[in-house]
């Protein structure tokens, strides 16, 4: 077994003693526990539900003015009557201007107008598509027109900005005639939105589930923060779907089940019910505070000795990984590693559907390097391809990751578009060129734009043909592949 093994199997037996051993004091004083939380539980569910009802509604009021403003601007109607086709032009320019006023204005993650006339949706950065009944991401816009009200709040994906969880303050924009000329909305983040409600959560220990009860279902159907479905809500309380959806009118419902008191308000603007819940049972006294206290302390140990000791182990590892996978003569990565390296990066980004970056993979060899070694020695080519790792090394810098491919051909990618990474290399060649060596080292290269979807063998077939096109052009330059003209 190896040493890691043992030093994880020590790490966890320790943290189980410490868990074990706090467990059986915690024990000891359980019976103490039960008395303190029942009365203040029962003024909590009751003060605070209403406090909560309230600061929803003040959280979200700018949002459904700036909304209302704009749906009734006169702007916008008149615009509306004369959109065309034409989304960059002067006029399509002018409404994008006009939300991106709003946006800066209030601080916005997103201003939008979505014209029913055209199917549209534009925001504050241009068009960012056209709408269709079929795409499940435009549910909502559909599902609104059919509530026939005049705003709408919700919560789902932001597809401007990396489908962040945001919540939507939708206003119908009618014509002169009455007619719907479209939707014009603004979004912002739940982040701000969540951490009111949390301040609440954590100030008087309980538990508050939100749930949409009358506003227009979206792509977004599972449960974020607070922010639940009724069935999670359910779930998570210990109580029906049909209390969660409950009609309590203006005045609420307050209701005790066993060891639990269970509120629900109302809020006729959002068309949301929030239902706040505080276990009155006898497991909590007034010691539980300071139990809290103890179990808070333990748990930081216990996270911060795991992330030390593992993230210390997996730090001599990848150190070991690296000095296992590194060419002795240029100090570049080997294949092997920079291929795992690659891997990871990019399917790293395809899991978590996060934005892909900019990404140029290149891949090169000495022209002629054979004449190096024939003429002065496979020494002096050893020599040759430590210059040459060492001024890739230079020109690249901490903008990407070299290797040693095999023989005289390297490897590597730059963190920028085919275009700026062309005039690294290009930079690199002429600095070898000018170089005091025996002979004049230059190489010939072959450039492509990384595509993450596919393979790392897939794409330096595509660096690969550019590669062949320099040679062709007579060495010593470096090509970009380019899908419709190399092919």
């Amino acid at each position: 077994m190896k040493k890691k093994n043992y030093t994880a199997i020590a790490n966890i037996v320790i943290i189980i003693l410490i868990v074990v051993v706090f467990a059986g004091i915690q024990f000891n004083e359980f019976s103490f526990y039960k008395e303190t939380a029942r009365n203040q539980a029962q003024n909590d569910v009751g003060l605070t539900s209403i406090d909560i009802k309230s600061r929803i509604t003040s959280i979200s009021s700018e949002q459904r003015v700036a909304s209302q403003m704009m749906a009734n601007d006169i702007f916008l109607k008149e615009w509306c009557n004369k959109e065309t086709s034409d989304v960059n032009s002067e006029h399509a320019k002018q409404l994008y201007g006009y939300l991106n006023e709003y946006k800066e204005k209030y601080n916005y993650d997103v201003v939008f107008f979505v014209s029913n006339k055209t199917y549209n949706y534009y925001y504050d950065g241009g068009l960012n598509k056209v709408i269709s009944k079929d795409d499940d991401f435009d549910i909502w816009y559909f599902n609104f027109l059919d509530l026939n009200q005049e705003y709408d709040i919700q919560i789902d994906h932001d597809e401007v900005n990396d489908f962040s969880v945001t919540l939507f303050v939708n206003c119908l924009v009618l014509n002169e005639a009455g007619d719907i000329a479209g939707v014009v909305g603004v979004g912002q983040k739940i982040d701000d939105f969540e951490s009111s409600v949390n301040e609440i959560i954590e100030s008087f220990d309980i538990n508050v589930c939100i749930v949409n009860t009358g506003n227009a279902h979206n792509s977004f159907t599972g449960s974020s923060g607070v922010y639940k479905t009724a069935e999670d809500a359910a779930n998570e309380l210990g109580i029906s779907k049909e209390d969660v959806l409950m009609d309590v009118g203006s005045n609420g419902h307050v209701w005790t089940n066993g060891n639990k008191i269970t509120s629900v308000q109302k809020n006729e603007d959002l068309k949301w019910n929030i239902i706040v819940q505080k276990d009155i049972s006898d497991e909590i006294s007034e010691l539980l505070k300071r139990s809290y206290m103890r179990v808070t302390f333990l748990f930081i140990i216990i996270v911060l000795y795991i992330l030390i000791s593992f993230t210390f182990l997996k730090k001599i590892h990848d150190l070991n990984s690296i000095a296992e996978n590194t060419d002795e003569f240029t100090g570049l990565f080997n294949n092997k590693l920079f291929k795992e390296r690659f891997d990871k990066r990019h399917n790293a980004k395809l899991k978590k559907h996060v934005k892909e970056t900019a990404g140029s993979l290149f891949i090169l060899d000495v022209d002629d390097f054979k004449s190096f070694n024939d003429t002065f020695g496979h020494l002096y080519g050893n020599t040759v391809l430590k210059t040459m790792a060492n001024e890739l090394k230079d020109s690249v810098g901490d903008d990407g990751e070299l290797c040693r491919w095999g023989g005289d051909e390297f490897v590597g990618e730059i963190y920028e578009e085919p275009e700026i990474a062309l005039s690294i290399l290009n930079g690199a060649l002429e600095n070898l060129k000018h170089k005091d060596t025996k002979m004049p080292i230059t190489f010939s290269c072959g450039i492509c734009k990384i595509d993450s979807r596919l393979s790392l063998a897939d794409n330096l077939k595509m660096a690969d043909k550019a590669l062949y096109k320099s040679k062709e052009k007579g060495k010593k330059c470096c090509t970009i592949w380019e899908r419709n003209g190399n092919e």
